[in-house]
């Protein structure tokens, strides 16, 4: 393939590129009819991504010190531009970062410590192809969102011109930190589905699972106190199928609790609890779009916000009685 052929059908061609080596935006420019000299730090070509990353971002006005590092040769942290003022690269439902995340198309890191001399720029150094592992759900396109790459090239030798690449630090240890927790929100695995937030979602982020179950549960036994029950904390006895138990005089009810970030109201229930269910009356507490932040001061998650729905009683149906599942997705009638 020639490069007017490269150029016209905008494909970035990895095999002109080695991992390692300085390449300036003007070196990979023939690429692409677009002007990738004066573009941002992300380009997308036909069947690639290329990211453009600065990481000394210390002469840079607030609004643009976006948290970008290596943890080691293989993780690299990367923060998205702000979708106040990008709304193309810094917004989740952008179609190229979609694919991004789903690994569905190719993603390819330039790299450099610092800017340089003005009149004289560093260069980037390649860095070959990325997977994305994780992403930060709790940005909601109002501020940039986090990801964790897994570096696919880099060698366990590492090339000499790389080495204060991937040993650079932000100066405030506490954007680190920052960064990697938001970063690993959301795990990117074969049931991840970004074309589709109205369920539940799976979350292997075992803290910050935690954090949005226990604020499930105080929003219910807040909701119940309010109505005259006694309440009690029954989650740990697990096979009795419900998380609360609420008592007044004449009343006793059984509640499920289940919490989600998104915004729909399907959530995973075992069959455990779907079986109790059917067999005793009980009540659904479910509370969505809960938002969390990483707390830098206190290490841990907090969560804010989010809608209640509770069914009442909860009677869950399956057309299939010989059904074995570990669990189910249970989306009540709208």
């Amino acid at each position: 393939m020639d490069l007017k052929e490269i150029n016209d059908k905008n494909i970035f061609p990895r095999e002109l590129f080695s991992i390692g080596e300085l390449y300036s935006k003007k070196d990979v420019s023939f690429i692409s009819n677009k002007n990738i000299y004066n573009s941002s730090g992300v380009v997308s070509c036909l069947n690639t991504l290329l990211l453009f990353v600065t990481l000394d971002k210390s002469e840079k006005p607030d609004t643009q010190k976006y948290k970008d590092f290596f943890k080691n040769r293989k993780e690299f942290f990367w923060e998205s531009q702000d979708p106040t003022r990008n709304k193309s690269y810094g917004s989740i439902d952008n179609k190229y970062i979609k694919l991004m995340l789903k690994g569905e198309i190719t993603t390819i890191l330039f790299a450099r410590v610092n800017v340089g001399k003005k009149s004289k720029p560093n260069k980037f150094i390649y860095c070959g192809t990325l997977e994305a592992e994780s992403y930060d759900t709790a940005a909601n396109n109002l501020r940039p969102f986090g990801v964790k790459f897994r570096t696919l090239e880099i060698p366990k030798e590492i090339p000499r011109e790389m080495k204060d690449l991937i040993n650079w630090r932000p100066l405030e240890k506490s954007s680190l930190i920052e960064a990697e927790h938001l970063a690993i929100a959301q795990p990117i695995s074969k049931e991840t589905d970004l074309e589709d937030s109205e369920g539940q979602g799976r979350i292997t982020n075992q803290q910050l699972k935690k954090a949005i179950e226990i604020y499930a549960m105080n929003k219910a036994f807040d909701h119940y106190k309010s109505q005259g029950y006694a309440t009690y904390d029954v989650s740990s006895e697990r096979k009795i199928g419900y998380d609360i138990k609420c008592e007044r005089p004449g009343s006793t009810r059984y509640v499920e609790v289940k919490g989600t970030q998104n915004n729909g109201w399907c959530v995973f229930v075992t069959a455990n609890e779907v079986d109790k269910a059917k067999k005793e009356p009980r009540d659904l507490f479910i509370v969505k779009n809960i938002k969390h932040r990483y707390d830098i001061e206190e290490f841990e998650y907090k969560c804010e916000g989010g809608e209640v729905k509770i069914i009442s009683p909860w009677k869950p149906n399956s057309t299939k009685s010989s059904l074995k599942a570990i669990d189910y997705k249970f989306c009540p009638e709208k």
